[in-house]
């Protein structure tokens, strides 16, 4: 969802720093990178806040949720016109995210999105979060198809890694070169509008859903 559906990296990030920066603690734009984008907040609670107890990281945490839950976020560019053309053509949709029910609630409903996706993974459907590839999994799973015939789009390294581990093809977003180097996702682009996607007429190449060729040096087909 984060980066992926929405613009969301500066409201994430001025959570999380504001909310360390009142109890003492600098973030670096490394740690930003490393452990925080793509990961599940309760990760990034221990590594920031690790000398705290747990009653005051419960209070940071809620602090944290508070920022990121009710923030709007404008969409990716392109991706509108993708999930568009993936519903016409009947494919089975997933949103996969390390966040959680109220603010999933609140982006879809931002965005007129409530009954676009088949199935929705958060953070509490699983216990090890990402890189770990158990949330895709899952996704598959319920979506009634094997990894292997599955596309994922991803724009953190740790969500890269949980994709490609899940046995999914991983398409990246964002335009960060080390998603394809160090995570294994086929290609990178900038975002949606960058991503080649073609009407196709018959199945060949396609989604057997209908109708789409999502171009990345990625020859699979997918169901």
């Amino acid at each position: 969802m984060d980066g992926v559906l929405i613009q969301s990296r500066e409201l994430i990030e001025r959570a999380w720093v504001s909310v360390a920066r009142s109890e003492g603690i600098a973030v670096s734009p490394a740690f930003i990178h490393e452990h925080i984008h793509g990961r599940p907040g309760e990760y990034t609670l221990q590594r920031l806040f690790a000398d705290f107890d747990p009653a005051q990281r419960r209070r940071i945490k809620r602090r944290v949720d508070a920022i990121e839950e009710v923030g709007d976020c404008s969409l990716v560019p392109g991706v509108a016109k993708l999930i568009a053309q993936l519903r016409d053509g009947a494919v089975p949709l997933a949103l996969v995210t390390s966040s959680w029910p109220a603010r999933i609630e609140h982006v879809l409903r931002q965005h007129e999105l409530e009954d676009t996706f088949d199935c929705v993974v958060s953070r509490e459907d699983v216990d090890a979060g990402k890189p770990a590839p158990d949330c895709y999994r899952l996704a598959a799973q319920r979506l009634d198809r094997p990894p292997h015939e599955c596309l994922v789009f991803e724009d953190s390294l740790s969500g890269v890694r949980s994709a490609v581990d899940s046995g999914a093809l991983c398409l990246a977003i964002g335009g960060d070169p080390t998603l394809v180097t160090d995570g294994g996702a086929a290609a990178v682009y900038a975002d949606f509008e960058a991503l080649p996607v073609a009407q196709a007429r018959t199945s060949t190449h396609a989604f057997d859903g209908g109708g789409l060729f999502i171009g990345a040096h990625a020859s699979r087909r997918f169901a």
